[in-house]
């Protein structure tokens, strides 16, 4: 029997990652181009779009103790990186690969020979990784998913070119699909029928979520948000209910990936913060709850595959764009999770989705940080509100802002606002950063 098309795109944009994406996403290129260009490394020159060089620039590294940026990252792959462990590329780093990938950066940067710029009028997703040595020179490009090489050339030759390739609709044209596969009510009744035994991945999904979230609540990771919360719940300075717990538990994840875990999380259209969002949020409820496991499981399910259908919806921006969607649209997933174990129909998601996108439009997504898990809070404690108020009938009205009565028609205007007014966000934000003087 043919599997089913959304246990497909499950099994396509969930994906185990070490680490931010786009550290990982500069490891990954590197450790590939290196693989083409042996011999002493002379120059490494690297191009890549807005949100790509600035995303990287803050976050915390896995197995780096505290290093962040462009530079260290490529770095970190070229010496110790293996390209087929695709996005865990960095599970493997070890304090002598990072010693001798500070001196390759040090070398480098020294002679001028290490550059890091912005790309213009490329997909939100774009890494040119350019490697010459005394015997080779090699350049990779990856775009539109951060593991998602389209171009290797090695001494003039090229080896692979699927640049024309949209990663974004492939998994549903090779299956003869459209987008029309993906709606509320399609999901719920996938959702509610879809046979236990096939939601293997799921559960993979669950137990890596739990451990990275376990350690954000264990460690002093990141800005430290849900651990805080959690402490602050046992001294009875916040509430110790249901939705403190469920946010507590998120949050911990985020601060723990943005601080530099060396935990694996999975991500959902290649973010690792909104898959562990969409996957915990509905976990942590439904523990709080004392819901069956299968329960769970369904409506982790649920909210992974709603974040996939907000961010298809987003057209070239699904896996990385210019509005917070850590903040925005993988919160409103997550509640929608919440909303099924508490036995919500499609058309209270419908709302909740139309609500939550209304109030976080436009803001702007200004790299992967530690602050991130502060954001998704505020994102997330907003969204379960939203929960609330359409359980009372109460939703954003099509009057309001870009709201539609159509959750469909209000994410396309989420789109369209980022595709008319935000598209060189990216570009201000490294105009900052020069300023700034914190490229690094």
């Amino acid at each position: 029997m043919e599997k089913s098309i959304y246990l497909q795109l499950l099994e396509k944009e969930l994906i185990p990652a070490c680490g931010c994406t786009e550290p990982m996403a500069f490891a990954l290129a590197a450790a590939l181009a290196r693989k083409y260009a042996p011999g002493e490394i002379k120059e490494i020159h690297l191009k890549g779009s807005g949100l790509m060089v600035t995303g990287v620039q803050a976050v915390l590294i896995p197995n780096s103790h505290g290093r962040h940026g462009g530079f260290i990252s490529t770095a970190m792959g070229v010496v110790a990186g293996n390209p087929d462990d695709d996005m865990e590329v960095l599970t493997k780093i070890t304090d002598a690969d990072l010693e001798e990938a500070e001196k390759l950066v040090k070398r480098l940067l020294d002679a001028g020979t290490f550059t890091q710029d912005l790309e213009v009028n490329v997909p939100s997703i774009y890494l040119s990784t350019n490697i010459v040595t005394d015997q080779h020179n090699a350049t990779v490009v990856l775009q539109n998913e951060h593991n998602g090489i389209c171009y290797i050339e090695a001494d003039g030759k090229v080896i692979l070119d699927s640049r024309d390739i949209n990663p974004v609709t492939e998994a549903l044209e090779k299956n003869h699909v459209d987008k029309s596969i993906l709606t509320i009510p399609k999901i719920v009744e996938f959702c509610d029928t879809v046979e236990l035994d096939q939601l293997d991945h799921i559960r993979y999904a669950m137990k890596l979520t739990k451990d990275i979230c376990q350690d954000g609540l264990d460690n002093p990771l990141g800005m430290q948000c849900g651990r805080v919360l959690m402490q602050n719940m046992g001294k009875g300075l916040v509430a110790k209910d249901e939705f403190n717990y469920t946010l507590a538990w998120t949050i911990a994840g985020l601060d723990a990936r943005m601080g530099g875990t060396s935990f694996t999380a999975m991500s959902n259209t290649g973010s690792g913060n909104q898959g562990i969002i969409c996957t915990m949020a509905p976990m942590a409820a439904g523990e709080w709850r004392k819901e069956s496991e299968e329960k769970i499981i369904r409506a982790v399910t649920l909210a992974n595959l709603m974040n996939i259908y907000l961010d298809y919806r987003s057209n070239e921006y699904a896996h990385l764009s210019p509005e917070c969607y850590c903040g925005g649209v993988a919160p409103a997933a997550a509640a929608c999770g919440v909303a099924y174990l508490r036995g919500d129909n499609a058309d209270v998601l419908n709302d909740i989705v139309r609500t939550s996108l209304g109030n976080q439009a436009g803001i702007i997504c200004d790299g992967a940080k530690p602050s991130c898990a502060f954001r998704a809070y505020t994102g997330l404690f907003a969204t379960l509100h939203a929960m609330l108020l359409a359980e009372q009938g109460i939703a954003t009205g099509s009057t309001e802002g870009i709201v539609h009565d159509s959750a469909d028609v209000t994410i396309d205007n989420i789109y369209r606002l980022q595709k008319e007014t935000m598209s060189h966000t990216d570009e201000f934000v490294w105009k900052i950063k020069q300023e700034q003087k914190t490229i690094c």
